[in-house]
């Protein structure tokens, strides 16, 4: 058995491949053809350039006629040896790179996989339980309305803003659970052709009095053309606003906020910046988990929340940062149109 058939029979758990399921022909003939064009490399190299001093030195170690037929039979050996291992090793050194990308492709999407039934079940769990609460807040809500409504002037103002607190409150735990029934819903997307400088330019434009009380410099650079495509706008802007949302409360006492845009042709991008105060590693590699937040506020949905949209859209979103030093969210996008 050759070094080539040991390679194909000995693929990995999962990435293996046979004839009877649809084995690549396609593969078997560029390997094929792989082979014949090595062979024949290795084959002109040997007989251009290392044959002549090889065998000069040969008769210089087994001189005369009497050592003829040793120097017929190492010339030989050493030939075959020489083509078939420097083929074997080219092949299977390819062979060995393609199985290894393989394995790693296939390592990243059983981790996608695993991350993505993760979050569908906390969504399904959590939608469940969103979904009981609302309705006992909304009667809860109309009766201390109506409550209000009753009591009005007949208490002391002090004791009057004690069922305002009690509205304001079931108000607050209804937002709550509207998010969590958001996150838990499909993302339904209405591609329409969206452009993300007027996308970036509107977000500062409502987060403007939050950045200017915080004292945080703003800059944008926009592609001057249009950065467009076919996007859902709602759910785009959403996700924008979130993440600018993100960098502004990183930077509570100030500090840079850079915005700006890309167009690449078939893709595009746009990337927010801050100077705050950045995240470890650890708080990175679980920043797209449900329900993971170091704020005292908010549920840690919002990230999660902007990953499934970025997806739904046939694009990713990439999270670089360093602590002490700030974060760079980078969002790409198809620039082409999706069906969905």
């Amino acid at each position: 058995m050759s070094v080539l058939s040991k390679m194909f029979l000995n693929e990995p758990r999962g990435e293996r491949v046979t004839f009877k399921k649809g084995f690549s022909l396609r593969l078997v003939i560029l390997f094929t053809a792989l082979t014949v064009v090595l062979t024949s490399v290795v084959i002109l190299t040997w007989e251009q350039v290392l044959k002549p001093p090889y065998y000069e030195w040969i008769e210089r170690t087994y001189p005369g006629p009497a050592n003829a037929e040793n120097r017929d039979k190492i010339e030989q050996r050493t030939e075959h040896f020489f083509i078939s291992m420097t083929v074997d090793l080219i092949v299977v050194s390819i062979l060995l790179i393609i199985v290894d990308r393989k394995q790693r492709r296939l390592v990243e999407v059983n981790e996608q996989l695993a991350h993505n039934e993760k979050v569908a079940t906390l969504g399904r769990v959590a939608a469940q339980v969103a979904h009981e609460v609302r309705n006992p807040l909304a009667g809860l809500l109309l009766y201390s309305e109506h409550l209000k409504g009753k009591i009005d002037g007949k208490l002391p103002s002090g004791d009057a803003q004690l069922i305002d607190k009690i509205i304001a409150t079931i108000n607050n735990l209804t937002a709550t659970t509207e998010q969590i029934l958001n996150f838990a819903r499909p993302v339904t997307l209405a591609p329409r052709r969206v452009d993300l400088n007027e996308v970036a330019r509107d977000v500062i434009h409502l987060l403007s009095t939050e950045i200017s009380t915080r004292s945080i410099e703003t800059k944008l650079e926009l592609e001057s053309s249009p950065v467009a495509g076919m996007l859902d706008e709602p759910s785009i802007r959403a996700t924008t606003l979130n993440l600018v949302l993100n960098a502004v409360q990183a930077m509570p006492a100030g500090g840079h906020l850079k915005i700006s845009t890309h167009n690449s042709g078939n893709k595009l991008s746009i990337v927010i910046s801050d100077t705050g105060s950045g995240m470890s590693s650890d708080q990175i590699k679980n920043i797209f988990e449900p329900f993971n937040t170091t704020k005292s506020r908010g549920l840690g949905l919002g990230m999660p929340y902007a990953q499934k949209v970025i997806q739904q859209h046939g694009g990713k979103i990439v999270v670089e940062s360093q602590p002490g030093k700030g974060t760079d969210v980078r969002i790409e996008l198809p620039a082409n149109e999706r069906s969905h």
